[in-house]
């Protein structure tokens, strides 16, 4: 019989507190089911099969089906976002951010259709595109669901751009005086379009279109900043 009011100890062989391994598989279970049922048809019980774990566990890590919602699709951002990381086959640079890359070399205006296309490789990733679908058509009948909305440009890609443009910058090829600012309004421009001429990542972008969305966006950087 217990009679300290001390912690209770975890069982001997179960691990305490979060379990890593659980929760992506059930991040990974979520998207799936989100998708193939849209989010008002979706169960907690069928995740929670899908991933193997109990419902309860579901629970434990998530709270409820919005919050584990709004989790699996602030996951597929970082998971898109992961692929841009060193090591990677879309690395932006040898150190990661904030290093000389692939994107230092050459003209201003290559570097920046180069970057363009990246930028788009992120954007029409095809789950997170369908993800990016789903929020869309439930956030009417679910306000509850806003903060899933809250993308902006992707973060990682701006920080980089900004860094890339302070650095031609100091080299005297650019007069950039706000490269954050800059890098914002490009990467939102081609953001903007390949939404638009993919309709929302419904249907690929052509070589051609992407190339012009590109082509265009560096062209007004490089005209608006030319030193």
């Amino acid at each position: 019989m217990r009679t300290d009011n001390g912690p209770r100890r975890s069982a001997p062989g179960r691990p305490a507190g979060p379990q890593p391994a659980k929760r992506q598989a059930i991040l990974e279970a979520a998207v799936a089911v989100f998708l193939r049922e849209g989010y008002t048809r979706a169960s907690v019980d069928v995740i929670a099969d899908e991933a193997r774990v109990s419902k309860q566990t579901v629970y434990n890590h998530f709270g409820d089906k919005e919050r584990l919602f709004i989790a699996a699709v602030e996951g597929e951002r970082e998971r898109v976002a992961a692929g841009f990381a060193d090591g990677s086959p879309y690395a932006l640079g040898p150190d990661g951010p904030g290093t000389p890359g692939p994107y230092d070399g050459g003209d201003a205006r290559a570097a920046l259709i180069a970057f363009g296309h990246r930028v788009l490789a992120v954007l029409l990733d095809e789950r997170a595109s369908a993800l990016r679908r789903l929020v869309i058509s439930e956030v009417a009948r679910h306000p509850s669901l806003r903060p899933a909305c809250a993308e902006g440009e992707p973060r990682q890609l701006v920080k980089y751009l900004a860094e890339m443009l302070g650095r031609r910058t100091d080299r005297g090829e650019l007069s950039v005086p706000d490269p954050a600012a800059a890098a914002g309004q490009f990467v939102a421009l081609v953001v903007q379009q390949g939404l638009h001429q993919s309709m929302y990542g419904t249907h690929p972008l052509a070589d051609g279109e992407a190339a012009a969305i590109c082509e265009g966006a560096a062209d007004l950087l490089v005209r608006a900043y030319r030193p």
